[in-house]
């Protein structure tokens, strides 16, 4: 069944967001009418209207249309954020905050990875307020998107851009092929919206004199602190660039800065970034020691590379089909993929041309540098600039795809094109030479345009043509994308020509011109969007659900085993299944893998590489999968290991008959410090992981006693081991052991799971390379492991104390000003 877009859609949710906008629209318009003179706030709420009523116009049909979602490929939005955010909402609902994930990847951490987005506040809404499904994670990103287009806006406006220019602006940058092209990586799009926020934030402090600019210091804090909760580290680094490019930039901006103020600049940036860290710190603490402990913590330069917009790519610039149809899929063609999708529209390109030659303001001067860092980046190796940022600048050696810096070129060339028709607007009602250099800006557009017709477009296809193959098969798009690109452009020179012959009037030709290029960004990028594939299918496989969940209850030790669904069926059955399962605990489900996660625990990523590629080896049964989900095209061949269960349509569920409790107790012990050595030692069946642990360092000890797995299913030993709770961050442990050993437990090792045995605190010891042991003596015990990380208790402490001191700085830098001025207006108005 494919979900609806929930609530507002209906009529009674139009009519709630008309009256909000009226009420909005009445109290801007009473202040402005009280206080004359003021900006006319209640135009900029028209023009937040506007720009909403846009938004929904981009996604008009999953909002309009039954059995439309987005995006088309379901893109990590439906394979691993769907299944991440229904998970943390049912745990927060339930009281409890999922700081450990134990259905995917034999246990990782859940909070400290900042993909989640766990503390991102605008979450929250959704996590106590509203039934999490696919649904409202689509208004959560449409609610970004009109979000982008508003901060934008307020940020050109706040530089004096004119309203229609400014929501030309925050259109360009809002519906960029960055954002659009990105839409299914969820966190993308909210981390790049509180960019510009920022941006407003930091230059109002530079601007506004005394307290009042120390407290839009603390607002830049504020929102790069959004920015970075809301869970993707990349696009939050690229912001963080930006900020630092228009903090220097404003440094150097004025010929000769006091000394004092140069100071004090200095002292507002170490505000701002004090804040954003303070309060992001309940992530970062956490963030940090997951990237220390993931695949991430160490690429390659070529890694760090890979999707780069290289030139030949940025064609895409001008035609963005000409590479493929869409960029829903990564690898479409050789230039064009979801990563480097830039197509911002060629009504934005010539606009910011004249930005740059007609617009004398500061501004423009960052906008054009904030493009040349964007292009630096965005080719990857192609610049030795990309090496030294790799190399030296921290966080960025451990960052990959840098054709996503396309985020600054589109917020870029959003500045530049809102400068651009304001100055066109502002020339052709100037005096004659403003007209006469709007004139020449015309005349230089217009030959652009012949070119493009007469000279570039016959030798192109022509190329095309003598190439044949593959190559032309580009054609018919190519040929349809000039086609446009001739109608956007000529459109924008018709409507230039027209004001300056005084044909119609320049604010006509201002909105028409804001309208083009609305039409030139919305036609190829929203495109790929909507589809009418049901991208849940992969979770609705009820029948294979349960047959799993049955087949996988170990009532001996109360730990269930696992499902393997990391195989070549993930076309038919997504890997996040138990994930999103876990939402209901009455059917809770374990796997080995899951969907790619850049961020998945290194140690037990390189044992479950091996094990997986190895699947007739002990190693294998280690990891506790007793089925193993893989395509009809695949056929396990080892019958006395593998039975086939039962065959559903994309898939076969085989069982395995050799698989390991995954808690279990043995008595005998090896110290083997290398990872290597342990998997194959295991792999190649020189260890019996049944009889023997192997420990990273420890006591050695060796024993003629049977451990608990070593007894067939159904004939117990005299020994027990039994899980009385098995909860995400809380495992308790009954055991009975006739001799001292080690109780193993094949979930993930990670720093911050702590253990007890009778209340007496041990060490959690490293068990085959990747999983958790802990030394008991003989005797009845019960073992209490429990998931509390320092980094989670010291960054949960020091973000309490920052929004406790961020609220603090506010009230005396702008509440007690005023209530002090306000005290002197009225002892001067009673004398």
């Amino acid at each position: 069944m494919i979900p609806e877009l929930p609530g507002l859609l209906q009529p009674w949710g139009i009519l709630l967001v008309a009256l909000v906008w009226a009420v909005a629209f009445g109290l801007a318009y009473g202040w402005q009418r009280r206080r004359g003179g003021q900006p006319k706030a209640h135009l900029d709420v028209v023009a937040l209207g506007v720009l909403a009523v846009l938004t929904a116009g981009f996604f008009w049909r999953p909002l309009s249309e039954r059995a439309v979602m987005m995006p088309e490929g379901g893109g990590d939005i439906a394979s691993f954020y769907y299944p991440t955010y229904v998970y943390a909402a049912a745990q927060i609902k339930e009281g409890a905050l999922p700081l450990w994930n134990p259905h995917l990847w034999s246990g990782m951490p859940l909070a400290a990875d900042v993909q989640s987005g766990l503390f991102y506040p605008l979450n929250w809404v959704l996590y106590l307020f509203v039934q999490v499904d696919y649904g409202s994670l689509e208004w959560l990103l449409i609610f970004h998107y009109w979000l982008a287009t508003a901060f934008t806006y307020l940020f050109l406006r706040d530089m004096g851009v004119g309203r229609v220019a400014s929501v030309a602006g925050g259109v360009v940058y809002a519906f960029c092929g960055f954002m659009t092209a990105h839409l299914g990586h969820l966190p993308m799009v909210p981390v790049a919206t509180w960019i510009p926020a920022a941006l407003l934030a930091l230059r109002r402090a530079f601007l506004v004199p005394g307290p009042g600019g120390w407290a839009w210091a603390v607002g830049a804090g504020v929102c790069l602190a959004m920015s970075l909760l809301a869970g993707h580290v990349q696009i939050f680094s690229y912001g963080m660039m930006a900020v630092g490019l228009l903090w220097v930039y404003l440094l150097f901006s004025r010929r000769r800065l006091e000394r004092a103020n140069a100071l004090r600049w200095v002292g507002k940036g170490a505000v701002a970034v004090a804040a954003m860290l303070g309060l992001g710190a309940i992530q970062l603490l956490p963030s940090l020691q997951l990237g220390s402990e993931s695949i991430r913590s160490t690429i390659s330069f070529e890694e760090a590379g890979a999707f780069s917009a290289q030139p030949i790519t940025l064609l895409n610039m001008l035609l963005p089909r000409v590479y493929g149809g869409d960029p829903s899929s990564y690898v479409p063609s050789a230039w064009q993929s979801t990563e480097n999708w830039g197509y911002a529209g060629v009504v934005t390109l010539a606009l910011a041309g004249a930005g740059l030659v007609l617009r004398r303001h500061r501004m423009v001067g960052f906008f054009a540098l904030l493009a040349a860092l964007a292009l630096l980046i965005m080719v990857g190796d192609l610049s030795i600039v990309g090496g030294w940022i790799y190399k030296t600048v921290p966080g960025f050696g451990a960052l990959r795809s840098s054709g996503r810096a396309l985020v600054l070129l589109g917020l870029a060339l959003a500045g530049l094109s809102a400068f651009g028709l304001d100055a066109l607007t502002n020339s052709l009602k100037g005096d004659r030479a403003d007209r006469r250099r709007a004139m020449w800006w015309l005349v230089a557009l217009s030959v652009v345009l012949g070119v493009a017709v007469f000279i570039v477009a016959p030798l192109f296809y022509a190329q095309l043509l003598l190439l044949g193959g593959s190559e032309y098969s580009r054609l018919p798009n190519a040929v349809n994308d000039l086609g446009m690109l001739i109608v956007w452009l000529g459109a924008t020179v018709a409507l230039g020509w027209a004001a300056f012959a005084r044909r119609i009037s320049v604010g006509a030709m201002t909105v028409a011109i804001a309208v083009v290029l609305v039409l030139d960004i919305f036609s190829p990028n929203s495109r790929f969007n909507p589809t009418t594939d049901n991208l849940l299918a992969g979770y609705e496989h009820y029948s294979a659900r349960s047959l799993i969940y049955k087949g996988t209850q170990d009532r001996t030790t109360n730990v269930p085993w696992r499902s393997d669904g990391d195989a070549d069926a993930q076309n038919a059955w997504q890997p996040s299944t138990p994930l999103l399962m876990s939402s209901d605990p009455e059917v809770p489900l374990y796997d080995t893998g899951g969907a790619f996660n850049p961020l998945k625990l290194r140690r037990y990523d390189y044992l479950w590489y091996i094990a997986k590629t190895n699947f007739d080896t002990p190693l294998y049964d280690l990891t506790g999968a007793r089925y193993r989900i893989v395509s009809p095209r695949t056929e396990l061949t080892n019958t006395l290991k593998w039975r086939l269960v039962e065959r559903y349509n994309g898939f076969h569920i085989y069982e395995n008959a050799n698989v390991l409790p995954r808690l279990y107790l043995v008595h005998e012990s090896r110290i083997e410090p290398d990872g290597f050595t342990t998997v194959e030692s295991i792999r190649n069946f020189n260890v019996d992981a049944k009889h023997i642990v192997l420990l990273e360092s420890g006591e050695e000890r060796l024993s003629e006693t049977r451990g608990t797995a070593e007894y067939p299913a159904g004939q117990p030993g005299p020994e027990s081991v039994v899980a009385r709770r098995y909860a995400p961050q809380e495992v308790v442990i009954e055991v009975n052991a006739q001799e001292p050993g080690w109780v193993v437990l094949t979930d993930a090792w990670y720093p911050g799971w702590e253990a007890t045995i009778d209340g007496r605190s041990v060490p959690v010891q490293i068990a085959y390379h990747a999983y958790r042991a802990v030394k008991v003596d003989a005797g009845q015990s019960t073992i209490t492991m429990q998931f509390r990380p320092a980094s989670w208790e010291w960054g949960r402490l020091i973000t309490i104390l920052s929004v406790l001191g961020v609220a603090a700085a506010l009230v005396v830098l702008l509440v007690v000003p005023w209530w002090v001025l306000r005290r002197e207006r009225a002892r001067a108005a009673g004398e």
